[in-house]
Formats: structure tokens, sequence, C-alpha cells
């Protein structure tokens, strides 16, 4: 699918955003590390009895990372969210054999139209993802390369640091003139992305809680009434569904 207005609002991507996007990772990332090495609470979701009490209930829990958000970067947007679920009668080795499967991963996540492992070492992989994420006036599919590094904390406690080192866009895709955008070009919905795990077994199955941090365009002029809507709904939209479906594919 082709989305006929989109080509006249291509554009690069200005090294001035990825570097806001750069020293915001830095920032989370700190908050993440005061979390893993027990100086606050392991989850966010602790910090709130009504977010535990709902995750226990069998409820997803999905908050926004930052206020406001999406939080504005030089020409494009960066869109911060936290999610957890629970996942009962489990193992963290199960779950981890979810994530860490990315042979299996476009059977399990429906935006991943295809996927495969590059390289592994331990608990460093490499893998591939065709991820198609759409509303409904923008396709957006694109090619993604991501390394993921799993590191046990303690018994039963695991944390998981997953980032972009590729990303294009894919043009036409499926049709008989497919190409890919030189990484940084093209409608620019997804600049960036990562993931940041943190996982423990507790009360007989598996606390799950994901923190995603990617980068986009900004609003076009023009283009608000198209583009807005994927921009604002579709990382939390990903999310949700992340967690849902590895909780689906861990019961399977």
């Amino acid at each position: 699918m082709v989305c006929p207005l989109c080509s006249q609002f291509e554009m690069k991507l200005d090294p001035r955003t990825s570097e806001a996007f750069d020293s915001y990772v830095k920032n989370v990332e700190h908050q993440l590390a005061q979390r893993w090495d027990g100086k606050s609470s392991f989850f966010a979701s602790e910090d709130s009895p009504q977010d535990k009490k709902q995750l226990l209930q069998g409820k997803l829990v999905i908050k926004p990372g930052a206020s406001p958000n999406p939080v504005e970067a030089p020409d494009g947007l960066i869109h911060d969210w936290v999610g957890a679920v629970f996942i009962p009668d489990t193992t963290l080795e199960k779950v981890m054999a979810v994530l860490q499967d990315f042979d299996a991963h476009s059977r399990i996540y429906p935006e991943i139209l295809r996927s495969r492992m590059i390289k592994r070492d331990g608990n460093d992989l490499t893998g591939y993802w065709r991820v198609e994420r759409k509303q409904q006036f923008v396709p957006a599919t694109y090619d993604i390369e991501q390394e993921a590094q799993y590191q046990e904390l303690s018994k039963g406690k695991w944390i998981c640091r997953d980032h972009s080192t590729v990303i294009r866009e894919v043009k036409d895709p499926g049709g008989k003139h497919e190409s890919l955008f030189p990484a940084g070009e093209g409608l620019g919905l997804l600049w960036r992305l990562n993931a940041y795990w943190s996982l423990q077994a507790t009360g007989g199955g598996v606390m799950a809680e994901c923190r995603t941090i990617s980068l986009s365009r900004g609003i076009p002029s023009g283009m608000g009434w198209m583009i807005k809507p994927f921009i604002q709904n579709v990382p939390r939209e990903s999310l949700t569904s992340t967690l849902r479906n590895t909780r689906n594919a861990v019961g399977k």
C-alpha cells in the first residue's frame, strides 16, 4: 500500500534530532540503573499500589514514561512509555525464550511480518524484523536490526537492553517497486527504537516490565490530520501489543 500524499513530506533525519534522542536515552538509562542497582524499586509499577494490584488481577498497566509525552526535540518527537504485565504459572526461562526467539517473532507479534536471528553470542543477540505500523491513512513499514543484551542481576532477576542499530523505511512494501530508503531518510515516523526489560520471578509467575523510547519526526504543517494520530497512538499501542502477545505466547 502506498500513501499518495506522503512522498512530498519525506525528509532526512537531522543530526540535532539524533543528539537530542541520545541525550534523553542517557538520562533514562541513568534512571533505570538506579532501579537495577537496588537504589530504588526494581519496577516502576511498584511505586503505585494500585498498579501492582491491577497487574496481579491480570491487567496490563501502560503509562507515559515522561510528562509531557511525547517530548519535543529539534525537528522530532521522543516517545517514552512504560508497560508491565504479570504472567502467572510460568518461569523466567520460558519468558526469556519467547523474547529471545527472533526466528519466531513474526508468529508471535502481529506487527512483525518477518523475523530472524542474525547472530547470538551467549546473552547478546542481534536480530532482524520487518515491522509494519499503520493507522487509517498512514502505512509505514521498516526493516530493523536490533541488538539485545541480557544480564542476570541475581537469582530470579534479569534485565535486557534492546536498541535498534539500523532502521530503514520500506518504499512500496510487497509491491513490484519495493525498495529501501537510506537509513535516516523517508517519512520519519520511526527513526530510533530502544526497549528496556526488567524481569523477575515472583508469586509463582513472572513480572515483566518494558520501557520503550522511540524517535519520530515532528508533525509537519498541513499533515497533522493524517500523521498526528499515528505519531501519538502507535508507540503506546505497539507496547501494549508486545506485552499482551508475550503473555499469550508464554501461555501456549
